[in-house]
């Protein structure tokens, strides 16, 4: 199961909002939620660091500093959903 974690500090409501929206857009699921397939799990957290770098995303634990929702959709598409298995 691929975990994605929204890290909350520094992030503004709006951000906040196009970040969850794009990730429901692509994979189904919103936070606290795994996906029908089980293949995702999304939950937002508190990071403790790097607000300057805000918004963090992790996936499987790797950062991803200062995403926009539409590099987010670009991470979806590119790895996330062509590594999971139906």
């Amino acid at each position: 199961m691929t975990r994605i974690e929204l890290c909350t500090e520094g992030l503004e409501p709006r951000v906040r909002e196009e970040i969850l929206d794009v990730i429901y857009e692509e994979l189904h699921i919103s936070p606290g939620e795994v996906s029908s397939n089980g293949n995702f799990e999304l939950d937002l957290i508190s990071c403790g660091e790097g607000v300057e770098n805000a918004p963090h995303l992790r996936i499987d634990g790797l950062p991803f500093a200062r995403v926009t929702a539409e590099r987010v959709r670009e991470l979806v598409r590119g790895g996330l959903r062509r590594n999971s298995h139906p």
